[in-house]
């Protein structure tokens, strides 16, 4: 789908063979409404986006993600730039993993005190 709610419309709209006065009366809003939305010069309420969702028979997530993308579009998870060689956080405190200072293995008690420090420092940085 476009990337504004306004190109979405029209294309929609002109797919489907109908005028902006035919749209506007099934809708329920003015012509020139429509033509202020489809020409990205004002955007139309949620309430307005889920009447024409319904009119054109369609997820009203797909229009309102255009219309209010803050709001509506899915979300995504950050891209990660982590170096080929890092280690993991959670690899280093998972269960089963064995570490070593100075060329010996610290025992399950250290790597559980270990765990419980890094993960402090962690959550304190991110309140």
């Amino acid at each position: 789908m476009e990337n504004t709610i306004g190109s979405a419309l029209r294309r929609i709209r002109k797919n489907r063979g109908e005028s902006i006065v035919e749209v506007a009366k099934a809708t329920h809003t003015s012509p020139a409404s429509f033509t202020k939305w489809e020409n990205e010069q004002n955007i139309p309420s949620e309430r307005s986006v889920r009447k024409l969702a319904e009119y054109y028979d369609m997820e009203p997530q797909e229009l309102l993600a255009l219309a209010y993308p803050d709001k509506y579009a899915p979300k995504t998870a950050p891209e990660e730039n982590v170096a080929a060689d890092a280690i993991r956080v959670e690899d280093i405190i998972a269960p089963g993993t064995e570490l070593s200072y100075n060329g010996k293995l610290v025992s399950e008690a250290d790597k559980h005190l270990f765990a419980a420090f890094i993960s402090g420092i962690l959550l304190a940085k991110t309140e």
